[in-house]
Parts: structure tokens; C-alpha cells; sequence
């Protein structure tokens, strides 16, 4: 009877072990990406990964390049994971066409909490759908139809600077730039103004809140619990607590659309098309999932362009060289400069430093991974002679900070240097639509 007691009593360590045996053989010796290099411990387990996104905040990005550097093109960092830094193998793990699915990692698309939008769409199917739903609103055509909008706040943008100028008030870039994107996508989205210029120290509050939210995301990624016993405290925690002040601004919206309480003068928007569209099904027109949506939506079409824009702006600044030279382009025009985006893009320059901004800020730094469900997938490293063959289920990614500052690509990849978008070399111009795409 004692042995027997003895025996149970060790049962749980014994079974520990074996799993953590087991689970040691299988990831660093018979996996099929066994032979992948990277370290040991990345494949072994995912708090390599939360190491470096929590302990040493949201260093992965970084450490992921150093890896590159030191095992080549093709590295494990995941038990599950690989990344490439090859460029030329970009649209095979993004763009594979007709045929070819691609879906969404599932682990890495749960950090923000979105389950529901197409950010977060796990399927290569329902990904599509919801696309597709969005895609007449982002044609070159449709988007041209904000000119009205953005030069009305391009007019607010240069009352503030002139009125800061006629005072002496020091102007914190951020949150004009944060209101103006705002304002904006808001508008694309909801057809409502809310006028974010006319107020810097609310847009200053927002920008913050939405911040808190960014920060709050590697925590959620690894710890997706925390979320849920967050939300059900009083004051929940700063990432939580300022998304959930985000969200009831956004369902307020929401249920305004659902409710059809637009006036007739709205345009149509983002959020009515949605509701009205026929060819989605009710259950993608619910209130959770068009919150979700727009969630989404109103957060990266604010943030990301807010960090270009700011970006752009201090170089304008702090470089006087590519000041002088932007004036010079824009002098063509007199003392009347065009509001037509389709105009403005146009200008070499002008284009140049939007792009240059663009790579810096980098829109995605983590890695938005893909994985094919159905297929293997082969990389070939012509260089090394090399070849990597993915089973159906690994999750594959491109680093948008990895190959934004590849050095192939991108010499002295740190610096603001608009000079190599003007008559780019072949090499970049085929690589254009990695920053457009942004992996």
C-alpha cells in the first residue's frame, strides 16, 4: 500500500518529465524543421519569444534581425515558426494567387482581442470574404474622393501652426498629426467629423489611450488571459482599460449605423456600405463584428500614418537640405500649391520622402505570419545552395523591420534619405510594394 502511495505521489514529476523529454526530442531532433537553423532554445519553446517581447520589451524585432545575421536568410524562431529576410520570397509567403491559400497564424492574431475583423480572419476563405467586402473603398478612385476632406484639414493644420507661430506656443507634433489622421479615417469610416483638430489636448488624451492600447500588445499575445480578468476589474489595467474606452466610442458609432440614424446628407461610408451590403451574410454585419472591424480600422488608419507624417516632419526640420529641396520641387506651383492627391503624388520628391517615412516607421515592426494549410513550401537560397522545405502548417514570416532596413536593399538602412527613391535603381523599384504592402 505504501509503495503503491509512494507511486502515485511521483506519478505527476514522472509524467512531467517525459512530456519535457519528449517534447526536447521532438522539437530539436524529429521535427521537420529540426533542420532549420536558429537557436535551440527558440525551437524548443515560445518563451524565447516572450523573453524578448516582455522582459525586454518589444525587442524581438530586433533580436530577429540579429538572428538573420548570424544563421543566414532562413531562421526557427518559433517551435512553429520560421523567418525569412529574403525579399524575392515574399510574395510566395503572402501573394500566392489562385490556388494557393495562405492563412492567418492564429496565435499571433489574438493580441489585440479582434476576433472578428479582417485583420484577425484566420481562414484564407473568410479573410477573402471580408476583404472583398472592403476592397471598393480602398481603389485608387474612391480614395481620391477625400481630396475634398484632407484639404479641409490641411487648411486647420496650417491655421495651427500659424497661430502657434504668431504666439510663441511650442506644438507637440504627435497630436496634430494623430488629430488630422483621425479626423480623416474617421470621416472614410463613419461619414461624421469629430473634429479632433479643433481640440490638441483631447487628441493628446486619445493618442495616449490608443498608445496604452499598442503597448498592451506583446502582454496579450503571450498572456491572453489577462485580458479577460482585466475587463473585470473596476479600473482594469492600462492597456485594457484604455481599449475598452476605445471600443464603447466605436460602438457608439457602430449602433448609430445599425440604427440608421445618419442623416440623409451623410455620404455613404466604410460603415453604412457594410450594413447595407448584400453579398455579406447577417452574422458579418453584427454589432460585435462590425465593432471589431472598425476597431481595427480607426486604430491603424490613425496610428500608422500619424508616425509617417511625424516622422517626415522632424526630418523636414532637422534636415535643411531635403527642406531646400522639397521647397525647390513645390515652387513650380507658386504660391498656390495643388490639394489633388493624384497631383501631388506626382512630385518625385515629394513622393520620395513619403516613401523614405514610410520605411522608417515601418507601419507592421512584429511579424504578421502566414501559414499554408494544404501545401509544402520550399525556399531555395541560390547563394548557399540551399534548400528549406516548410510542411503545411508552419507559420512563415517576413519581418517588416528585417527587410525595410536590408541593407541589400537599403544602404546605410537607418538613415532619412530620400535620394534613394528618386530614380531608384531596378533592385528597389521591384521592391516598392514591400513598403506599400508593408509584408
Amino acid at each position: 500500500m505504501a509503495d503503491a502511495l509512494s507511486f502515485l505521489h511521483g506519478l505527476p514529476l514522472v509524467v512531467g518529465v517525459g512530456y519535457l523529454s519528449y517534447l526536447i526530442l521532438w522539437r530539436c531532433f524529429l521535427s521537420p524543421l529540426a533542420g532549420v537553423p536558429g537557436p535551440k532554445l527558440a525551437a524548443l519553446t515560445y518563451w524565447y519569444e516572450c523573453y524578448y517581447d516582455i522582459i525586454q520589451p518589444a525587442q524581438y524585432a530586433f533580436k530577429i534581425k540579429r538572428l538573420h545575421g548570424e544563421y543566414g536568410p532562413v531562421v526557427r524562431i518559433g517551435p512553429n515558426d520560421v523567418s525569412i529576410s529574403d525579399p524575392d520570397f515574399i510574395d510566395t509567403i503572402y501573394a500566392p494567387g489562385p490556388g494557393h491559400k495562405r492563412d492567418k497564424d492564429a496565435i499571433h492574431s489574438r493580441s489585440l482581442g479582434l476576433s472578428s475583423s479582417v485583420g484577425s480572419s484566420i481562414t484564407h476563405e473568410l479573410h477573402r470574404r471580408r476583404r472583398d467586402a472592403l476592397n471598393p473603398f480602398f481603389s485608387p478612385q474612391r480614395i481620391h474622393r477625400l481630396d475634398p476632406d484632407l484639404a479641409s484639414k490641411a487648411v486647420q493644420v496650417d491655421n495651427i501652426f500659424d497661430n502657434a507661430k504668431a504666439s510663441g506656443q511650442v506644438l507637440n507634433l504627435s497630436d496634430i498629426y494623430f488629430a488630422f489622421s483621425n479626423d480623416v479615417v474617421h470621416k472614410y469610416c463613419f461619414g461624421s467629423d469629430p473634429n479632433l483638430l479643433s481640440s490638441l489636448q483631447l487628441a493628446n488624451a486619445r493618442r495616449n489611450n490608443v498608445v496604452s492600447v499598442l503597448g498592451s500588445v506583446k502582454i496579450m499575445l503571450h498572456f491572453s488571459w489577462i485580458r479577460k480578468l482585466l475587463q473585470m476589474l473596476p479600473g482594469g489595467g492600462t492597456g485594457a482599460h484604455g481599449m475598452m474606452i476605445f471600443r464603447r466610442r466605436i460602438r457608439a458609432q457602430i449602433d448609430e449605423v445599425l440604427a440608421d440614424r445618419f442623416s440623409p446628407e451623410y455620404s455613404s461610408s466604410i460603415f453604412t456600405h457594410l450594413n447595407g451590403s448584400t453579398e455579406l451574410p447577417a452574422a458579418e454585419k453584427s454589432a460585435q463584428r462590425l465593432e471589431d472591424e472598425a476597431v481595427l480600422m480607426i486604430m491603424a488608419g490613425t496610428y500608422s500614418p500619424t508616425l509617417s507624417l511625424v516622422v517626415a516632419h522632424y526630418h523636414l526640420l532637422t534636415r535643411p537640405d531635403i527642406m531646400a529641396k522639397l521647397r525647390t520641387e513645390l515652387g513650380v506651383y507658386g504660391s498656390v500649391i495643388p490639394t489633388e492627391a493624384a497631383e501631388l503624388e506626382r512630385l518625385p520628391y515629394l513622393s520620395a520622402i513619403t516613401q523614405e517615412a514610410h520605411r522608417l516607421t515601418f507601419g507592421l515592426t512584429g511579424r504578421n505570419a502566414r501559414v499554408c494549410p494544404d501545401e509544402p513550401i520550399t525556399y531555395k537560397n541560390k547563394e548557399r545552395g540551399q534548400a528549406y522545405t516548410f510542411p503545411p502548417g508552419t507559420s512563415l514570416s517576413a519581418s517588416t523591420l528585417v527587410i525595410h532596413t536590408d541593407e541589400s536593399l537599403f544602404p546605410d538602412p537607418w538613415a532619412f534619405d530620400p535620394e534613394r527613391w528618386v530614380s531608384p535603381p531596378l533592385p528597389l523599384r521591384r521592391y516598392r510594394h514591400v513598403l506599400s504592402r508593408g509584408c
